[in-house]
């Protein structure tokens, strides 16, 4: 009967404390890489932008 209950979901027990560490700082990453993306997106469009303004004129 210990044999069944070990392949049922709800009787696991919780992840260890490593295993949401671990999930966090690759939810940290993640973030920072969006973030890092994000900023240098901006950055180039800004400098194509203040371009063409400087050129335009």
């Amino acid at each position: 009967m210990s044999a069944g209950s070990d392949k049922d979901p709800i009787q696991r027990p919780a992840s260890s404390s490593a295993e949401k560490r671990t999930r966090l700082n690759a939810g940290r990453i993640a973030l920072i890489l969006i973030g890092t993306v994000g900023v240098v997106a901006f950055v180039l469009y800004a400098t194509i932008v203040l371009y063409g303004l400087l050129k335009g004129t």
